[in-house]
């Protein structure tokens, strides 16, 4: 019986999903732009990226590499110019931030 909840509880650990992290107004003026396209970013990874896999996490790639990775994506995740431009200024925004900024 102790071996099952070992493994339940180990399910339920792997299937949790870490939120990509919140913007601040730090980061939005850091970046110099709104702070709330840098919201509209984050919603539109989490329901256009997540939609097909585990929604990744800005830190996952530098912010040089980003834009890269957006393009090889867009074509298969539908992505217009306008939506690219939007998750490229979040991703690339939230890129420097440590991996437990994702749990706030």
């Amino acid at each position: 019986m102790f071996w099952l909840r070992i493994v339940g509880l180990c399910l339920v650990i792997g299937c949790a999903r870490i939120a990509p992290p919140l913007a601040t107004m730090g980061d939005a003026q850091r970046a110099r732009v709104t702070l709330s396209a840098l919201h509209e970013g984050r919603a539109l990874l989490i329901s256009k990226c997540g939609g097909c896999h585990q929604t990744p996490m800005p830190y996952q790639y530098s912010a040089v590499e980003w834009p890269q990775k957006l393009g090889e994506m867009s074509e298969r995740a539908s992505l217009d110019a306008a939506q690219i431009g939007v998750l490229e200024k979040y991703l690339v925004t939230m890129s420097d931030q440590p991996r437990t900024a994702a749990l706030r």
